[in-house]
C-alpha cells in the first residue's frame, strides 16, 4: 500500500465516506503524492498519454495566429497571454517560437503568464522555456491575478478534464451521488443523497432524459474556474481546448457508465482505486455547461467547434503545404511532419476527439468578425494518408 492510499483510507476511517471528487482531488493533487503535484504526470511517448503539442509544433503555430488576431482586435498596450495548466511548457514554447518567428512586434510586447491548478508541479518548464524566460511570469493560481486586470487571451489545453468531478447515478428517477468508502480495507462505491444542492440543480434546463442506472460525471469545479477567469479578464478571449461534447451527446444513454477513464503508460482502465497517485483520472468535458456558465458571467460564445475544423479555419493546410513544398519534399522528415500535422486535424485522429470553445468579453460589435470562416471541410479515408477538401 503506497502512502497516498493510506492517507485516503485514514480520511475515510476518520470522517466516513468521501465524494469521488474528494478522492480524485487527493489522487491527483495531494501536495506530496498526487499524480500532478508530485511531478509523476508524464506526456508523450514515454508517458501516460499524448496531447496535441506533443504531436507537432504546428498546433502552437496555429494558436500563435489566433493570438495575433486577438492582439489586433483587442488593441491594448499591455496585451497578455495566460496559459492555465501549462505543465512543462511545451505549448508555450511552440506559441512563443512561432510568434518570435512570424510576429516579432507582438513577441516583443507580449507578456506570457503561466499558472498551474493545485500545488505547482516541478519546475521543468524553466528548462523547456529557457530561450523565452524574459517573456514568462509564473503564478501559482488565478487568485494571484488582479480582477479586471487582463487584456488578452486565456488558453487552456486539456485542463478542464482534470478538474475533480463528482459521480452520480440515476435510480428510479432520482439522482444519487457515488461516494467512496471502505469494506475490509478495500475501496468500495456506495450511493447516497447528493453532497450538494448544486448536483441536484446541475441538469436544470437541459431537457434530458436519463435511463435507470445511468451514471454521470458532474464537474462543479468548472464553474468556479470560469467564474474566476471571467472576473480577471477585462477584455479579450478565452480559448478552451479539451475532449468532450455538448450535453445531449455527452449524457446520451449510450454512455451508461459515464465517460471517466484512467490513463497509465498509454493504457486505459476504469478502476481509479489502483495505482493511486500514479495514474491520471479524467472525464469528458460538458461544453454546454461551460457555455451557460460563461453566459452567466458576461461571456459571449464566439465559436464551438472541433479541433480539426478550428485548425482548418486558422490555416493548418498552409503549414502542410509548406512542408510539401520544401526542396527536399521527398525527404522522410518532411513526410513525417506532414503525417504528424494531419493527425492533429483529421476526423478519425485527433480532429474530432477534441473540441474548442472560444468565448469573449467586451469585444466591440465591429470586431465580431474576429473568427475566420473557412470553406474547407475534411473527410478521411481509412487506412490511407488521404484527405479531401470539401467546400461548403
Amino acid at each position: 500500500m503506497n502512502q497516498l492510499t493510506s492517507i485516503i483510507k485514514s480520511l475515510i476511517h476518520k470522517s466516513g465516506p468521501i465524494t469521488f471528487a474528494k478522492f480524485m482531488e487527493l489522487a491527483l493533487y495531494h501536495p506530496e503524492y498526487g499524480y500532478y503535484s508530485s511531478g509523476k504526470a508524464r506526456i508523450g511517448k514515454k508517458g501516460d498519454y499524448y496531447t496535441s503539442p506533443c504531436v507537432h509544433p504546428a498546433f502552437g503555430e496555429i494558436l500563435g495566429r489566433f493570438i495575433s488576431r486577438a492582439y489586433e482586435t483587442i488593441n491594448a498596450p499591455n496585451f497578455k497571454v495566460i496559459e492555465m495548466g501549462a505543465g512543462k511548457g511545451y505549448l508555450a514554447l511552440d506559441i512563443l517560437d512561432s510568434l518570435k518567428r512570424n510576429n516579432h512586434e507582438l513577441y516583443d510586447k507580449l507578456n506570457y503568464l503561466i499558472t498551474e491548478v493545485g500545488t505547482p508541479q516541478r519546475e521543468d518548464w524553466k528548462i523547456t522555456l529557457k530561450e523565452h524566460m524574459h517573456k514568462i511570469k509564473r503564478f501559482d493560481s488565478l487568485y494571484d491575478l488582479e480582477r479586471e486586470s487582463i487584456h488578452g487571451v486565456f488558453i487552456s489545453n486539456e485542463l478542464v478534464d482534470s478538474f475533480p468531478f463528482h459521480r452520480a447515478k440515476f435510480k428510479d428517477g432520482k439522482l444519487l451521488e457515488i461516494f467512496v468508502s471502505l469494506r475490509n480495507e478495500e475501496f468500495i462505491e456506495i450511493l447516497d443523497e447528493p453532497s450538494s444542492n448544486a448536483l441536484k440543480d446541475y441538469f436544470d434546463g437541459y431537457n434530458l432524459e436519463f435511463e435507470d442506472e445511468q451514471e454521470v460525471e458532474i464537474n462543479l469545479h468548472a464553474r468556479k474556474w470560469l467564474s474566476e477567469v471571467s472576473h480577471i479578464l477585462a477584455k479579450g478571449f478565452i480559448l478552451t481546448i479539451d475532449y468532450g461534447y455538448l450535453a445531449p451527446e455527452l449524457y446520451n444513454p449510450s454512455r451508461m457508465r459515464g465517460t471517466f477513464m484512467c490513463y497509465y503508460k498509454h493504457t486505459t482502465n476504469e478502476n481509479p482505486y489502483i495505482k493511486i497517485g500514479e495514474q491520471d483520472i479524467t472525464a469528458h468535458v460538458d461544453f454546454s455547461n461551460l457555455i451557460r456558465v460563461g453566459q452567466s458571467f458576461g461571456l459571449n460564445t464566439v465559436k464551438y467547434t472541433t479541433q480539426g475544423q478550428f485548425l482548418l479555419d486558422w490555416g493548418i493546410l498552409d503549414i502542410v503545404e509548406r512542408y510539401s513544398g520544401e526542396e527536399k519534399n521527398s525527404d522522410i522528415s518532411s513526410y513525417r511532419n506532414r503525417i504528424a500535422i494531419k493527425n492533429l486535424f483529421l476526423p478519425e485522429m485527433m480532429g474530432d476527439k477534441f473540441k474548442i470553445l472560444i468565448e469573449e468579453k467586451n469585444i466591440e460589435h465591429k470586431d465580431k468578425t474576429f473568427y475566420p470562416e473557412s470553406n474547407v471541410r475534411i473527410s478521411f479515408q481509412k487506412s490511407t494518408d488521404v484527405y479531401k477538401e470539401h467546400p461548403d
